[in-house]
């Protein structure tokens, strides 16, 4: 995998997370789109006076391939009723999700996952790292606008740096798998 392919996927695995319930313009699988979301968790509390819902305790959220466990999920609304901001945190908070048909999930972690609607940001803060075949970039706050698909990444200062690592592509052999004929 090329860097440039990397960065892409990274990409991907961030915009994805915002699939948690908003499912225009994400490039995930088709399917996943169609599927209800199912929400479990020990506790629930709505302030729909204030346009907050907030699952506790071992939450765990399903889309099709999407799969996200948290301690503690607050979804923010407007008041319209539209999903505002969405934020989920653990220790740490998991977020998993196939993007491709036929391919290992992308996997992403971090002590908190944020995601604001109306600016289109996620921002992933505290030990954050995602991973899609062993390919990682692991930071203390990863930022992602979805607007710009622009991507930034920090390590916490004086602790701790920007990680990527990425496995080398496999390379076709030479005779096309011809077998030396």
């Amino acid at each position: 995998m090329t860097p440039t392919n990397l960065f892409r996927h990274l990409c991907k695995v961030s915009t994805a997370a915002a699939l948690l319930f908003f499912t225009a313009g994400v490039d995930a699988l088709p399917e996943d789109r169609e599927q209800r979301v199912n929400i479990r968790s020990d506790a629930m509390n709505a302030a729909l006076s204030s346009n907050l819902v907030v699952y506790s305790n071992n939450v765990v959220i399903t889309q099709g391939s999407l799969k996200i466990r948290a301690d503690r999920v607050e979804v923010y609304f407007t008041t319209d009723k539209e999903v505002r901001r969405v934020i989920a945190e653990g220790k740490p908070a998991h977020f998993e999700q196939k993007i491709l048909a036929g391919e290992n999930p992308v996997k992403a972690r971090a002590q908190r996952i944020e995601y604001s609607v109306s600016s289109e940001e996620l921002l992933l803060t505290g030990e954050a790292l995602v991973d899609r075949d062993g390919n990682t970039l692991a930071a203390e706050k990863i930022n992602y606008d979805l607007t710009t698909e622009q991507m930034s990444a920090r390590g916490q200062t004086g602790k701790g740096r920007v990680e990527m690592i990425w496995k080398p592509e496999k390379k076709e052999s030479p005779d096309n798998g011809r077998g030396g004929q």
